[in-house]
């Protein structure tokens, strides 16, 4: 069994180390929680409370889209192999979205439910647009026994624009042929004050858990939302994830299938 894992882990890691990626990585705080069903998040000691996270997009797969207007870009990956992963972590926990659960084997198809925008502005019909981006992304994990099926899915995303700096352009291809905008652009990005709209961001973290029992019907077990307000996002270029990360995320999902086997 070790020897499979290894040899998983050096096939995932040489590709990668031939592909290129952009590590979106956030902070901010927690601006609000619901629960909906069932207590998952703690609003009391959760709000005003610091987040992290990072989405990491893989840049080697280009994400067909389509430019709506002169500064707004926007892609979705329905179907396909995934582009993005992704992380938020809040005090000790911290919650991964390594695209589990998005191949369907039935059908032999990936569908990772992915969506990334971009923003180009400085204005649009006489108005401040800014420029700014938008990333989604989603995870599931199932877990069967013999009394049924449980789901449980992860969605996480971010949204940020600027209206006082420009560090974001379109490509011509872009502007001409709807190709996909340069992610690869580096930046800092930070909101230096919460109390105007200028430089705006947030995020939204949310969890639902649902039971199909085996004898017929649907329970739903979580349906929790928390929001944050985003204070910084900086875009660095790298060449490969890290492979302690990926080394973590492999046992961890080898680990929960042993667990649901046994």
């Amino acid at each position: 069994m070790l020897t499979k894992i290894l040899a998983v882990l050096l096939l995932f890691t040489s590709y990668n180390a031939h592909s290129a990626f952009m590590h979106f990585n956030f902070t901010g705080f927690v601006s609000s929680v619901e629960n909906y069903e069932a207590t998952f998040f703690d609003e009391a000691t959760l709000l005003g409370q610091p987040v992290s996270g990072s989405f990491t997009l893989d840049l080697s797969n280009e994400v067909r889209g389509r430019l709506e207007t002169g500064w707004y870009w926007w892609g979705q990956v329905e179907t396909g192999l995934p582009v993005l992963t992704s992380q938020l972590k809040l005090g000790s926990k911290t919650y991964i979205l390594a695209n589990q659960g998005i191949y369907n084997a039935f059908e032999d198809d990936f569908f990772p439910e992915e969506h990334i925008e971009m923003y180009n502005g400085p204005d649009y019909d006489g108005g401040p647009i800014g420029d700014g981006e938008y990333f989604s992304d989603f995870a599931r994990f199932t877990e069967t026994t013999p009394q049924g099926e449980t789901n449980l899915t992860y969605d996480l995303s971010i949204y940020f624009f600027d209206l006082i700096s420009d560090f974001l352009v379109f490509s011509e291809e872009t502007e001409l042929f709807d190709k996909q905008p340069d992610f690869s652009q580096s930046f800092f990005w930070e909101d230096t004050d919460f109390t105007d709209d200028n430089q705006r961001g947030s995020g939204m973290f949310n969890v639902y858990e649902s039971f199909y029992p085996d004898v017929g019907g649907f329970e739903r077990n979580i349906d929790s939302t928390l929001e944050f307000t985003l204070a910084s996002v900086s875009a660095v270029r790298v060449d490969s994830p890290s492979t302690w990360l990926i080394m973590i995320i492999f046992l961890g999902l080898l680990i929960r299938k042993r667990i649901i086997v046994g």
